[in-house]
This record gives C-alpha cells, sequence and structure tokens, in this order.
C-alpha cells in the first residue's frame, strides 16, 4: 500500500470512532470558569470557540496491541475477539488544569458485527453507582471516576475499563478510545458541523452561553449545528435530563458518522492529525483498511441504542446516584446486539 493510501485508511480507522467519542463527550467538555463558550441564543450560529487544552501526554499504546492480555485462541482474527464481533468502548473526560483528573462523564459500548453491519449501543449515565470492578467487587462512588481510579491502580485506565465493563455486562471488550476537550471542537469543525433533525423545540433556560447570557435552544424540525453549537447541545441537561442528553448525545454520533461518509476520504487525513493528539486509544491502526470497509457496512439509521437510565434499567440509590438493575441490561445487549460467531474470522471485502 502506497505512503497516501496507508494515511487515508489510518484515517478510515480513526476518525469514525474519534467523532463518536467526541460527541459522546460531549457531556463532559465545559469551557473553564474564566475562558466562557461564545453567546448563541436558539437557534442562533457560534463565530468563535473556547480554547481548551489536549489531554495529557500519555502514549497510545502500540498500533498492534492486542484485545486481551493474551494471545487469541489459533483461528481467532485478534481485531474480533472470540465473538465474532468488534465491540468498543468509547469515553469522553472532563480533563482540564483546574479539575486535573479525567473523570469519563460520557461512557458508550458499541459493536459491529462485520459480516453483516448489524450494529447496536448503549450509555451508561455517569451518575451510576456501585459498578463491578474488573476482578471482583464493586466500585462504590459514581462511576465517571473510575477511569482515574483504575489509571491509578493499573497504569492503564483503557485496560482497566475494558475489564470491567466486560465484566459488568458479560461480553467481550475489544478496544476503548478516549477523547478531551480539544478534538470535539476541531474535529466537528473539520467535517463542517452536522444536521440534526429534532421532533419538538428543545430549550435549556439554565445554559450559561457565556458570562452574559443564559439560555439556549433548537426549534423543531432539521438544523445545523456547528462545533460550538454541538458541545452545547451535548451538555445541555437542564431543559430534560441527564438521560435525555444521552440520547441527544447518541443522536449527535449518528449525525458524526453519516457526515464522515458523504465527505469521502480525501478529507480524512487532516483529522487523523488531531485525532494523533487529542485520542488515547488501543485501536490496531495496523487494520485500519479492514476497518473502515466494516465501518462503511453498518445502516445507520437501524443502529439499535438505549441508555441504561430509570426507571427500567436503573433504580434511584440515594441522592443523585444510581444503581444498574444488570440482568435486565443483559438481556437488552443480548436481544439487540450482532450474534456471537464463536472463533469467528472475518474477510474483509476486497478494496
Amino acid at each position: 500500500m502506497a505512503p497516501r493510501s496507508q494515511v487515508i485508511a489510518v484515517a478510515g480507522l480513526v476518525v469514525p470512532v474519534v467523532l463518536v467519542t467526541a460527541l459522546v463527550a460531549g457531556v463532559a467538555l465545559g469551557a473553564p470558569a474564566k475562558s466562557p463558550a461564545p453567546s448563541l441564543a436558539a437557534g442562533a450560529v457560534a463565530t468563535a470557540s473556547p480554547t481548551f487544552p489536549p489531554l495529557p501526554p500519555t502514549p497510545s499504546p502500540a498500533a498492534s496491541a492486542s484485545p486481551s492480555d493474551s494471545p487469541p485462541p489459533a483461528g481467532v482474527d485478534p481485531l474480533l475477539g472470540s465473538d465474532g464481533r468488534l465491540t468498543l468502548l468509547l469515553m469522553g473526560t472532563d480533563y482540564r488544569p483546574a479539575h486535573p483528573g479525567n473523570r469519563t462523564d460520557a461512557m458508550m459500548v458499541v459493536s459491529i458485527d462485520p459480516t453483516t453491519g448489524k450494529s447496536a449501543g448503549f450509555s451508561v449515565p455517569r451518575d451510576v453507582a456501585d459498578f463491578p470492578l474488573p476482578k471482583s467487587g464493586t466500585y462504590a462512588p459514581k462511576v465517571n471516576g473510575l477511569y482515574q481510579y483504575l489509571d491509578g491502580k493499573m497504569g492503564d485506565g483503557g485496560k482497566g475499563m475494558k475489564q470491567a465493563f466486560s465484566r459488568a455486562f458479560g461480553i467481550e471488550i475489544d478496544h476503548y478510545a478516549l477523547i478531551g476537550f480539544t478534538g470535539v471542537i476541531k474535529l466537528i469543525r473539520n467535517v463542517g458541523g452536522v444536521d440534526v433533525t429534532l421532533a419538538e423545540p428543545y430549550y435549556d433556560p439554565f445554559y450559561w452561553v457565556n458570562s452574559h447570557h443564559r439560555g439556549w435552544g433548537l426549534p423543531a424540525g432539521k438544523s445545523h449545528l456547528t462545533a460550538e453549537d454541538a458541545l452545547i447541545f451535548a451538555r445541555s441537561r437542564k431543559g430534560d435530563s441527564d438521560f435525555q442528553r444521552a440520547k441527544r448525545q447518541q443522536q449527535l454520533v449518528m449525525a458524526a458518522l453519516a457526515k464522515v461518509r458523504t465527505r469521502g476520504l480525501g478529507e480524512l487525513p487532516k483529522l487523523l492529525t488531531i485525532a494523533k493528539d487529542t485520542v488515547r486509544t488501543d485501536l490496531p491502526i495496523d487494520r485500519a483498511a479492514e476497518l473502515f470497509a466494516l465501518y462503511s457496512t453498518v445502516d445507520l439509521p437501524k443502529v439499535d441504542r438505549a441508555v441504561f437510565g430509570p426507571k427500567k434499567f436503573a433504580t434511584k440509590s440515594g441522592g443523585t446516584d444510581y444503581k444498574l438493575v444488570l440482568d435486565l441490561c443483559k438481556q437488552w445487549i443480548a436481544h439487540h446486539f450482532p450474534p456471537e460467531r464463536p472463533l469467528g474470522s472475518w474477510t474483509p471485502p476486497p478494496a
């Protein structure tokens, strides 16, 4: 493969995953108190963006990183693991100098069947408590602190989170991606924003756009969101709730993936440049061409989605904390996730 083709193929892998993570991460990405976001009235278009710091300088794992601690059995594709489907854990961190650490206020698991394109995903609310730890026991505080806790204990928060989510939901998590502030603004801006369609108007009267302007919203129908709009749309929650906000984040994810497809491969290298400085991941970039082909098979309107919140999937456990009803979460996964293909392998379509 020629060098330019390699760059495009790698971008084809990273950008869709990064955009998913960026939009899911919108909940966590607030500007520092002394650097407010630009003013946005309902339906207005932003003209500037706040300046966010990058993630702390921690190298990503090697491109050939395996999804497990030991080599997979013979005949198993290391990319897909033993269940024959690609399952990713996507996280957004609220890191900023005034609030050191990496609280993952947004967490989503997505899974794709490489043979059919069937895909599904679910979000875990940040206020979930008593979340299972990787080996045994539970993490008593809110789950948005688990990444930082495991990073300190294991030296690899991404690996620890994969193990914790795998144990909690009884599924194989192959890879993870984590994004910070800068990537959200830059990535969405570089795909020209996204379009969303609302069944009814949305308005948050309490959202501080800047120190002088409070309140932000969108009308019913189709709206074009700039990078700044998308960030506010994903963060805002007092117009409805944390759980409805998670649904809006999922809507933005679908819009971003659709936008990447329409822009074509020629636009992707510059997005990869941004991703290299703003994303931590163990995705194997040496499999980039196959992964782009896999991503391209997904039928976006038919992606099954859920937020594991109350009243069905979680119960209130005191204050603002919730505890997952894991049996019901697992039932949803069993019904909506792509089928397992034990020891399966995937032969990607020809280029």
